[in-house]
């Protein structure tokens, strides 16, 4: 039996019916351009990254008492402050305190967190570096013609040793520290250090390993903070005109119950410094090379 001719298509009612309106089920037209997702989860990695890198930072650092500042001064100068972290800064004073020192220990920044982070606006910016470089010889001056009797130590780490071995050269002939102290150093090996060491009573100590990428690639392919391509004094020792100031405290495997890895980040390792950095850097040494 046919169906009547004016009874309608039930299936053709159903497709023709307009379909409601479901927030969830909406497509957008147009996806989300694949450079800018790129560059958000860059970001987002990175401050998890960040975050993640200071919790664990927060978890091994001891802060430091504070000293007597009229029994000395050293002076911090901080290394490229990679995810804004101050890589070195609790380790060092904790060696300090540890090796005896109980004097005031300054944390010297030079450089913005958005340098750091990037790593090299900071490294490359020669106006920041000589900028930085001489207000931390004003403020040596400032300090020693403040408490003339009162002892200085500086002491640099990776990028910062530029900072600090370039403040020393631009001191007046009678302005001086007690000690120097480079720790992985981010410049050239060849860079003569006798200008600097001229404003050092004391020794000049420099650490070095050849295991420390950072400073033996990276400123093979990035540079140096003085502008040269190739492995830095922190992973080639000092190779510049003979210095009579300049100790030399090279890496061995030995050194890792130290503390010290050999590798960038593991430099300023509490240990080390209490042992082998502050007791070179406070008394005059019999050796040229430890």
């Amino acid at each position: 039996m046919g169906a009547p001719s004016d009874i309608p298509n039930l299936k053709s009612m159903v497709r023709s019916e307009p379909k409601l309106f479901h927030p969830c089920r909406i497509r957008y037209s147009a996806a989300m351009p694949n450079g800018l997702l790129i560059v958000l989860v860059i970001v987002t990695a990175l401050l998890a990254l960040r975050a993640a890198v200071r919790l664990l930072a927060a978890g091994f650092a001891h802060k430091d008492p504070g000293g007597d500042a009229e029994q000395g001064l050293v002076i911090f100068a901080e290394s490229i402050r990679w995810l804004n972290v101050p890589w070195g800064a609790a380790t060092t004073a904790a060696g300090l305190r540890r090796g005896g020192y109980r004097g005031e220990v300054l944390y010297w920044r030079w450089h913005s967190g958005w340098r750091g982070t990037l790593v090299l606006p900071a490294i490359m910016d020669r106006k920041l570096l000589q900028r930085e470089a001489e207000r931390l010889a004003d403020f040596i001056a400032e300090q020693r013609r403040d408490k003339p009797d009162r002892p200085i130590y500086l002491m640099g780490y990776s990028c910062g040793t530029f900072i600090a071995t370039r403040a020393l050269e631009l001191l007046d002939e009678d302005i001086h520290v007690d000690g120097l102290a480079l720790l992985a150093g981010a410049f050239s090996p060849k860079r003569d250090l006798n200008p600097a060491a001229d404003r050092v009573r004391g020794q000049v100590v420099v650490c070095s390993a050849w295991l420390d990428g950072i400073v033996l690639l990276g400123t093979l392919l990035a540079g140096t903070a003085d502008r040269t391509w190739t492995p830095s004094i922190g992973a080639a020792g000092y190779r510049g005109p003979a210095c009579e100031k300049v100790r030399e405290l090279r890496w061995r495997p030995a050194m890792v119950r130290l503390g010290w890895l050999g590798d960038h980040f593991t430099a300023p390792a509490t240990r080390l410094i209490a042992t082998r950095v502050w007791p070179l850097l406070r008394h005059a040494g019999d050796e040229a090379s430890v």
